[in-house]
């Protein structure tokens, strides 16, 4: 994911966020993630056979589908971040992210992430241990910060002060809101479980027919 969560350890939550959202940073790794990019077009930045897909909408789609399909429980995220944090072109954007939750314990949970967060072009990810001890941004493209494979401390997860869930970049504040509750496949109806499979077919394979490359 790209800046929205800059410094971690100045996270803030309200009351009802802090018990569903901490129960799931303890008990599982957790992520942060999103298909959505200021400009999809330009591919500067992006690593070779990156996803072309000019609207964020639909690149948001398919990476939902692609998390739930894995088994993963998804909700959604409003906020901000800064792309192309540290240069002459950064912008302050906002976007709908994703936080997942490894709900079955995949041993590759953060590698289906990286993939993806790679394939979506993203600046970043950020990933989340079990207990949440720490958060890791990682980097997934060629933006200056953090730099493509480079991982990034952001500290332990705090929580528990009155208020929004916000990071802070320098003195500016990004304020992030969580959507209610875990949407899984297994919630789905029939017809929305075929288009999930269709879907995330359909990603995966782009993503392995560029890994053979």
């Amino acid at each position: 994911m790209k800046k929205i969560l800059n410094e971690w350890n100045k996270f803030l939550l309200n009351e009802t966020s802090i018990s569903r959202v901490y129960k799931h940073i303890l008990e599982h790794d957790t992520a942060f993630i999103t298909g959505y990019r200021n400009n999809p077009k330009d591919m500067s930045k992006c690593l070779p056979l990156s996803s072309k897909i000019p609207k964020n909408k639909d690149r948001n789609k398919e990476l939902k589908a692609v998390l739930m399909e894995k088994g993963y429980g998804v909700t959604a995220v409003k906020g901000t971040y800064v792309e192309n944090f540290g240069t002459d072109a950064a912008e302050e954007v906002k976007e709908a992210s994703y936080f997942v939750v490894n709900l079955n314990d995949d041993p590759d949970f953060e590698g289906v992430i990286r993939s993806l967060s790679e394939h979506y072009c993203q600046d970043s990810y950020m990933y989340v241990p079990q207990g949440g001890e720490d958060g890791i941004l990682v980097g997934t493209n060629f933006a200056v910060f953090p730099g493509y494979g480079n991982r990034s401390s952001q500290g332990p997860f705090i929580g528990g002060v009155p208020g929004e869930f916000m990071s802070r970049v320098g003195k500016r504040q990004r304020v992030i809101k969580f959507a209610e509750g875990l949407d899984t496949k297994k919630k789905m109806q029939n017809n929305s479980k075929y288009l999930i499979s269709k879907i995330s077919k359909k990603v995966m394979k782009e993503i392995a027919d560029k890994q053979k490359k």
